[in-house]
């Protein structure tokens, strides 16, 4: 049969949902680029992550080819996680459960996270990366920009808007529609980050 006539009127709009999909992504890589100076002056670069970073769209491409670990607090965790994720605690309590996939730790924008993986590959788990691309707020800017209204969930697995940017300067770089919260003191936070860091990494 002649079904080639047929099947040409689709080319238009599938090729118009494709540039609309590639703009959109060009507009998340351009917000992302924005959390990468804070990432940068943090310091991220000390832990030598080098090729164990994982991109954020790969983890929200296919959630199931990784294992998520929340390297954040439990006060930043109670306000909204990344669906499925595990904590630092879960992960060590029992790691054999987790060495069948790679291991993807995450924080708000990769520093802390960046310690925690440096610590446990220092330990031997060579299938734990990091969070590129802004970490849990390249996440929520990429979701929200898909149209994902409550990209995070609660302990109890409640979809929320709700997350935790650690300090007030980054939620405006959460995402349209989200919901931030901060610690009261992001400097002495920071700082108390920073000597945990020295103890479990000496970096």
């Amino acid at each position: 049969g002649d079904w080639s006539k047929e099947a040409l009127p689709l080319a238009p709009r599938s090729c118009a949902g494709l540039k609309d999909s590639r703009s959109a992504m060009a507009d998340v890589a351009s917000k992302q680029e924005q959390l990468k100076p804070t990432v940068e002056s943090l310091g991220v670069a000390k832990f030598e992550l080098g090729d164990c970073t994982m991109h954020v769209a790969a983890v929200i491409e296919s959630p199931e080819s990784y294992y998520l670990l929340d390297a954040r607090s439990e006060e930043e965790m109670e306000v909204g996680m990344i669906p499925g994720a595990i904590t630092k605690a879960d992960f060590e309590a029992c790691p054999e459960n987790f060495a069948d996939k790679p291991v993807v730790a995450y924080c708000t924008v990769g520093y802390i996270s960046g310690a925690v993986v440096r610590e446990l590959r220092n330990k031997g788990f060579d299938n734990v990366n990091n969070m590129g691309d802004g970490a849990l707020l390249g996440y929520t800017l990429a979701q929200t920009t898909a149209g994902v209204a409550c990209p995070l969930v609660k302990k109890d697995g409640t979809p929320t808007n709700e997350v935790h940017t650690f300090m007030p300067d980054l939620a405006p770089l959460a995402g349209e529609g989200m919901e931030a919260k901060t610690f009261q003191d992001p400097g002495a936070m920071l700082e108390a980050a920073n000597a945990k860091i020295k103890e479990t990494t000496g970096l």
